[in-house]
């Protein structure tokens, strides 16, 4: 199944980025996008299976905390990747 992922610019380079990926949760989802964009997987994960504390997934605008790497997903679905940041 088939869904729209948005990556914020933190991702890939300050580019943000919109593609189309075959998943059916939100792991599926970021096995893929580490494997499309070089360098993603040091800036989302502390280690493997653990996002940092600053990456927040949204499935069709809610949270899908606590299983940002297990939620299930139907084709259509609209997934974002965010990146807070903060300074000053």
């Amino acid at each position: 199944m088939s869904v729209k992922v948005t990556l914020h610019p933190f991702v890939n380079n300050g580019v943000e980025t919109q593609m189309e990926i075959e998943a059916k949760n939100t792991g599926d989802v970021m096995k893929e996008v580490i494997k499309r964009i070089p360098g993603a997987e040091k800036k989302l994960f502390q280690k493997p299976g653990q996002l940092k504390g600053y990456v927040e997934i949204y499935v069709n605008g809610q949270t899908a905390y606590p299983n940002e790497l297990s939620a299930s997903l139907k084709d259509g679905d609209s997934v974002s990747v965010l990146v807070f940041l903060a300074g000053g």
